[in-house]
């Protein structure tokens, strides 16, 4: 049933694995900053093009940033190749940080802080899915490639 699916890879061919590679949680972070701000530049764009008078659109910032650590866990994970967890994980943690403090900023007080801690937890999870996921996306994408390699062509 789960045969195929990498968890946990401890050593490379080339010997033991480094802890985290700081280029995949650096890109993780990138794409996770990024999808979030096309979300929201997105939902601006809707509130100019349209006339509404009231818009409620904290359930697709919360939903779009959720995406987010999704994607950003997946590309780190992707990128790494190994560890996908820790460097989702990682990804989210940095990436829940930097929401966190745009909430500080722009907020009047820290009254919703504790709630905040809980969604904190789901972006945790769900970068480190995304990270299993992208270790495991990348570890398809080899394999596939190695079978094109050994592929016999048609002359044409």
């Amino acid at each position: 049933m789960f045969k195929g699916i990498t968890l946990v890879s401890w050593s490379r061919r080339n010997g033991q694995a480094g802890l985290l590679n700081p280029g995949a949680v650096w890109s993780g972070l990138v794409w996770a900053l990024m999808s979030t701000v096309f979300i929201c530049t997105a939902l601006m764009l809707w509130v100019f093009m349209t006339a509404g008078e009231v818009y409620h659109f904290s359930v697709l910032l919360k939903a779009g940033i959720g995406i987010g650590a999704l994607l950003g866990g997946a590309v780190s994970g992707k990128t790494a190749g190994y560890l996908g967890w820790l460097h989702g994980v990682t990804v989210g943690f940095i990436y829940f940080l930097a929401v966190l403090l745009l909430l500080i900023v722009w907020s009047n007080g820290l009254s919703t802080l504790p709630v905040w801690f809980g969604y904190g937890l789901a972006l945790l999870l769900l970068s480190a899915a995304g990270g299993v996921a992208g270790v495991n996306i990348s570890a398809a994408s080899r394999s596939s490639s190695i079978n094109s390699r050994q592929r016999k062509r048609f002359p044409v």
